[in-house]
């Protein structure tokens, strides 16, 4: 039996990297599609020449498909586009936060298919993942509470079945799976693959401080925050001097103050962390999955293992005695 996810992205194994600003750059990247993987670029908020930059590096590191990110906002839209017109990277990877707009999914998409590219859309509400299936998305990952970085408030268990039985289009489960045995479970719930992002902040392949590797092979049990319910843009980090300022500062002003003052907070609060190895004031967003992270592995080894384990798990559930 094919498995579809692998069918449409032309992958040899259903392992998805999320894309993660700062993180997943093209050593990573390439790293994991050459693993037979599918890499994904974490370049939506990038300038555009950062963009046209790492598209470049990546295809001189692999022959692999693998992805780009952008955002489902109209400014970033028009300009990436242009990028993916005359660069044709495979995969085109769609994040949204909420209320996925038809129209939008309909043009870009479209302009998206015409020069080759598979779209591939993670969502957080099953409303979102309608949307994309009806508007041509060849692939909709379901990203659950658990997940780092923007997060929402239902979890990958509750949000996984429900997808599958309210589209066509394949899906993937997202937030909560860093090895073979979250993979079994998405499995069972109906994905059709899995996206990891937290274990791969500790591939020997992602070029960020050692301090953000050490950071996350260390991190223990409710060692994550969330922050940013008050701004209306919750994220998920691990606790530090960064997060408590933040959560403090949203628990103490008005509404209507709180958004700037959570802006000059967190600015440049990524690359303090990944460049600068400020494990304080920096942020390091990882999934409340860290504590299974616990070394720094190769990029295949991580891949490989997961789906070795999961076949394990797999074997043994059709063997469970009820």
């Amino acid at each position: 039996m094919t498995n579809r996810v692998c069918e449409i992205l032309n992958i040899e194994k259903p392992i998805i990297q999320g894309p993660m600003a700062w993180i997943s750059t093209a050593p990573l990247v390439a790293a994991v599609s050459n693993a037979g993987g599918l890499g994904v670029l974490g370049v939506g908020f990038a300038s555009l020449e950062f963009v046209v930059s790492q598209i470049e590096e990546t295809k001189k590191l692999t022959s692999k498909p693998f992805g780009i990110n952008t955002v489902m906002i109209p400014d970033l839209l028009d300009p990436t586009t242009e990028i993916i017109q005359r660069m044709h990277p495979p995969v085109i990877y769609a994040d949204t936060l909420a209320n996925l707009d038809p129209e939008l999914c309909e043009k870009y998409f479209k302009l998206w298919h015409e020069v080759g590219c598979k779209v591939i859309v993670k969502v957080s509400f099953i409303s979102d993942a309608r949307v994309a299936d009806q508007t041509g998305a060849d692939i909709v990952i379901v990203k659950g509470w658990e997940g780092g970085g923007h997060t929402t408030i239902e979890a990958t268990t509750v949000l996984v079945p429900q997808a599958v039985d309210a589209i066509e289009t394949p899906v993937v489960a997202s937030g909560g799976i860093a090895d073979g045995r979250g993979m079994a479970a998405a499995i069972a719930l109906g994905a059709e693959a899995i996206e990891m992002g937290t274990v791969f902040m500790a591939a020997e392949e992602t070029l960020v401080h050692p301090n953000v590797k050490e950071a996350v092979v260390n991190a223990g049990d409710m060692e994550t925050v969330i922050t940013g319910y008050y701004s209306g843009e919750p994220c998920r980090q691990l606790k530090n001097n960064l997060s408590d300022s933040l959560i403090e500062t949203e628990t103490q002003n008005a509404p209507v103050e709180v958004t700037e003052k959570i802006k000059a907070l967190a600015e440049s609060s990524l690359k303090k962390a990944m460049q600068d190895g400020d494990m304080e004031n920096g942020a390091v967003m990882a999934g409340q999955i860290v504590p299974l992270v616990k070394e720094v592995k190769q990029s295949l080894d991580i891949i490989d293992t997961t789906i070795l384990e999961c076949k394990e798990r797999l074997e043994q559930i059709q063997n469970f005695a009820f």
